[in-house]
């Protein structure tokens, strides 16, 4: 999980895990709920989760982004803003994160200036951007087989048409042409 960012040494790990927490989730628990500021980012460790918000005109829950295990899952706007979030992430299964508090990093980066590496973390878009807007639902589909086969295995097709900014029908089509 930190290897991605810069080669920590044993004591810079250790210092790591002493400033995480470890939290078990049932499914449909808050872990960022619209309105609050967030605090914190998590690791999962096992898992998923669904990042969501109401549409209150048309009635119906919009799916911002999907995350699964060994992914950092985060209100990126409201972590960096430090502005009240405008949606809510929730476990879409039991899952177990590690909790890492924007005060634990900073006292991290205080120890060691290699904490900073996570700034690619905190400065990172939010997974949707990979998505080419300009990409028609069967490119969307396409790509996300191709990236993330385990979103299709782990949520609902009504989740994941959501995600992809198309009509369950179209997803419907859409698979239906797709040859394995």
């Amino acid at each position: 999980m930190l290897a991605e960012f810069v080669d920590f040494t044993d004591a810079e790990i250790q210092l790591f895990n002493k400033n995480i927490c470890k939290m078990n989730l049932d499914k449909n628990a808050v872990l960022s709920k619209e309105g609050a500021v967030s605090k914190s980012i998590f690791f999962i460790v096992k898992g998923s989760f669904y990042k969501h918000y109401h549409d209150k005109q048309r009635d119906e829950q919009i799916i911002i982004d999907l995350f699964m295990e060994n992914e950092w899952v985060f209100d990126h706007e409201s972590l960096i803003s430090q502005l009240p979030a405008t949606a809510t992430i929730k476990a879409f299964e039991n899952s177990e994160v590690l909790e890492l508090t924007l005060d634990s990093l900073h006292y991290l980066i205080k120890e060691s200036q290699k904490f900073l590496q996570f700034n690619k973390l905190l400065n990172t878009e939010t997974k949707m951007s990979y998505f080419n807007r300009n990409m028609n639902p069967a490119e969307k589909y396409n790509h996300l087989l191709k990236t993330k086969p385990r979103l299709i295995q782990t949520f609902p097709l009504t989740m994941i048409a959501s995600y992809l900014k198309i009509r369950p029908e179209t997803l419907s089509r859409v698979r239906a042409s797709v040859s394995f």
